[in-house]
Order: C-alpha cells, then sequence, then structure tokens
C-alpha cells in the first residue's frame, strides 16, 4: 500500500518585494528540506507590489512543480501583481468572500526627467503589462483584449468571475486537516 501525500501548508498575507520575495523562498526551501512534503498548498492574500520581483516568486514557485504540487487558495484578495503569483498554482482555490483585482502598472518617477527617460518609463511600464496579460492569459480563460481592458479599468472582481475565466476551479472555504504540518510566513 502507498504512503499518503503529505501536504504542507503555509500561510501568507501581505505584499510583494524584493526583500519579501527572498524570505518566500528561503521560507520555502526550508519547509520542503526539513519535511518533504508531495505539496505545498499556500493560503494567501496579497495586495500585489513590485512586479519584478513577483515574477521572480511566479517562475520560483513554477520551478518547485517538477518534484511537487503547488496549491494556491485564496483566503482574502489577491490583487495586481499577485495574480500572476496565484495564478503559479496547479490547483487554485478562492474562499466564498474572497476578491481578485486587476489594474495596470504605475512607476514612480523621482527627480527630473527628460524625453528619453519618460519613453524609457513608458517602454518599461508597457512591458510589464505585457508580461502580467501574456502570462494570466496563459494559465487562465480570460484573453489578452479582456486583460487588457480590466488592467485599464482597475476592476475587482468576486469569486464568480475568477471560476468563470479559470483563475479558479473551486469556490471552497480554507480547511486545514487536524495534525498537518501549518507554517505561517511573515510578511514583516
Amino acid at each position: 500500500m502507498s504512503e499518503p501525500r503529505k501536504t504542507v501548508y503555509i500561510t501568507f498575507v501581505g505584499g510583494i518585494d524584493k526583500p519579501l520575495v527572498n524570505k518566500f523562498i528561503a521560507f520555502c526551501n526550508t519547509a520542503v528540506q526539513e519535511h518533504r512534503p508531495d505539496e505545498l498548498y499556500f493560503l494567501v492574500a496579497s495586495n500585489g507590489g513590485d512586479v519584478d520581483s513577483g515574477f521572480v516568486l511566479y517562475n520560483y514557485l513554477t520551478a518547485l512543480q517538477g518534484g511537487l504540487k503547488v496549491t494556491m487558495h485564496n483566503i482574502g484578495n489577491i490583487d495586481s501583481i499577485a495574480n500572476v503569483i496565484f495564478l503559479s498554482g496547479q490547483d487554485r482555490f478562492a474562499s466564498p468572500n474572497a476578491s481578485f483585482h486587476f489594474h495596470g502598472v504605475s512607476m514612480n518617477i523621482t527627480g527630473p526627467v527628460n524625453r528619453n527617460a519618460l519613453k524609457e518609463h513608458l517602454s518599461r511600464c508597457e512591458g510589464m503589462e505585457n508580461r502580467i496579460i501574456t502570462t494570466i492569459s496563459a494559465r487562465s480563460k480570460l484573453t489578452v483584449p479582456a486583460l487588457e481592458q480590466l488592467l485599464s479599468q482597475g476592476e475587482g472582481k468576486n469569486v464568480g468571475f475568477a471560476l468563470e475565466h479559470g483563475i479558479i476551479t473551486e469556490v471552497k472555504p480554507p480547511a486545514i486537516p487536524p495534525g498537518a504540518v501549518n507554517l505561517i510566513l511573515n510578511a514583516a
């Protein structure tokens, strides 16, 4: 008889930036080394943050899937670049009262800016939005034109929208079985 699958539950609530992503990756590596799970089940809520850092985390979580399953469960809100990270999961769920928010990329520009610098910033914003749109489109049922519209409107969506468009496969409350390994990744 085969052994039951071992799942490690990791709760994360917070924003996305470079220090947090480094901490997140180290935390996951430690969890995998110490617990040898077959699955990492993330209970997550995030208002998003830095696009480049978000893609690093997305790519890391995708890379883990060569050796284990990654599951995502929205326990509150998934906003901005957190949508890309959320879509790294092979299985994706949302709590009944959860939400997803989509908007375009913005950048802070400090100091004097000439025409070439403005062009560079615009090109960078457009490139980031294209990466987001391409990734979400590949991992959901949302089309590129629909995503372009969502990002330009800056809209929040409910779980019905997420289910209809393949962002999630099921709406269900989160449940951590008694005795399961349950870790909390503090964003601070």
